[in-house]
C-alpha cells in the first residue's frame, strides 16, 4: 500500500512539474488550486478551508468551472455560468450583476425552487414593479430543478438554458445544467464551504 501511495505522489509531482493542467485530466488546472501555482487568485486558496472536515466547493470565475473537492482532491467538476458584471440603475436603485468572490457556506438547499423576482428583473423587462406580495413576484422553473443558496440573492442553481454555460451570463448566481445541479445537491450539505475566486 505504501508503494502505491509513493508511486501516486510521484506521478502527481511529475505532472505538476511538467506543467500538466491536471493529473485527473479535468480542464482548468484544479491541482493548481491545491498547490498554489503562480497565478493571481490561486495562491490565496492554496490550502483547504480551515476546520473543514469532508467536502467543499471551489468555483473559478475565470474558468467558469465548479469543483467539488475533498482535501486537495477533485471529486467532480462541472461547467457553470457566472455573473456578467454589468450594472443597472432604475427606480432609485443600483445593481451590480457580478458573482461575489470570497468564502461562503451553503445556507439552504431547495428542490423545485421558485424564483422570487426582484425589482431589477421588472426594470430590465420594462415593466412596472409590482408590490412585494404580488403573484407576479413568483416564477416557477427559472432556477431549474434545484438550488443551493449562498446568500439571500445568490445561489448555485440549475438552468433551462444550458447552451449559455461556460460564460458570464447570469445576474450574479452560478448556473449549472439541471443534471449537474441535482448531483451537487446530493453531494453537499447545508454548511458546506464554497470558495469563489
Amino acid at each position: 500500500m505504501n508503494r502505491f501511495r509513493l508511486a501516486l505522489a510521484a506521478c502527481v509531482l511529475a505532472a505538476l512539474h511538467a506543467g500538466a493542467a491536471s493529473a485527473q485530466g479535468i480542464p482548468g488546472a484544479p491541482l493548481a488550486i491545491g498547490h498554489g501555482v503562480e497565478r493571481e487568485g490561486l495562491a490565496r486558496y492554496r490550502d483547504p478551508p480551515v476546520n473543514v472536515q469532508g467536502r467543499y466547493v471551489v468555483i473559478s470565475l475565470e474558468e467558469h468551472r465548479l469543483y467539488l473537492m475533498e482535501q486537495e482532491r477533485v471529486i467532480w467538476s462541472a461547467v457553470v455560468g457566472t455573473g456578467t458584471g454589468t450594472r443597472l440603475e432604475g427606480a432609485g436603485q443600483k445593481w451590480d450583476f457580478s458573482t461575489p468572490r470570497g468564502m461562503f457556506r451553503i445556507q439552504l438547499k431547495e428542490k423545485d425552487p421558485v424564483w422570487r423576482v426582484p425589482d431589477w428583473a421588472f426594470i430590465e423587462r420594462g415593466e412596472p414593479i409590482p408590490p412585494l406580495d404580488s403573484p407576479r413576484r413568483l416564477e416557477v422553473g427559472m432556477l431549474g430543478t434545484t438550488a443551493m443558496y449562498l446568500e439571500e440573492d445568490i445561489a448555485v442553481h440549475g438552468t433551462n438554458n444550458p447552451d449559455l454555460l461556460g460564460q458570464p451570463v447570469s445576474h450574479g448566481c452560478i448556473r449549472m445544467t439541471n443534471e449537474a445541479a441535482r448531483r451537487l445537491y446530493h453531494e453537499v450539505e447545508v454548511g458546506t464551504p464554497v470558495i469563489i475566486y
